[in-house]
């Protein structure tokens, strides 16, 4: 069997490759020698980077859902405070004796509104009444 060696570079003779140093003159082998990198961390970053990047995706997605959900939900069920109400009735006052004899009566209502869509926007207002009954 041959036994696997390697050169000092000062004075070239041979030297087993566990020694760091040369027999001969004490020139130290090992120094020229090339240093075993390690490129793992940036492997992770290579093979991480489509992983992030699908996790991020996938994550605008569910939350892009959620958010078309609840926007759908409040469509349909809108909150109390801008729920649409009922129109309010102003107290009568007495009816009051018109000039043909007859008595007249004046109704107003009062009514409030909100109407929203699907997309979130809302409108509101208010409108005003006034019904003059003639009995």
């Amino acid at each position: 069997m041959s036994e696997v060696s390697r050169v000092c570079p000062q004075c070239s003779a041979k030297v087993a490759l566990d020694s760091q140093y040369c027999g001969r003159c004490g020139h130290d082998t090992s120094s020229g020698l090339a240093v075993e990198q390690r490129n793992l961390p940036a492997q992770l970053a290579t093979a991480a980077l489509p992983v992030a990047a699908g996790l991020a995706g996938w994550a605008v997605r569910a939350g892009w859902k959620l958010l078309r959900a609840r926007l759908e939900e409040m469509a349909q069920n809108p909150p109390a405070a801008v729920a649409p109400r009922a129109a309010k009735r102003t107290q009568q006052p007495a009816p009051v004796a018109a000039e043909n004899g007859r008595s007249k009566r004046t109704i107003r209502i009062r009514s409030t509104w909100a109407v929203g869509d699907g997309k979130g926007v809302w409108r509101q207002g208010a409108e005003e009444h006034i019904i003059d009954v003639e009995e």
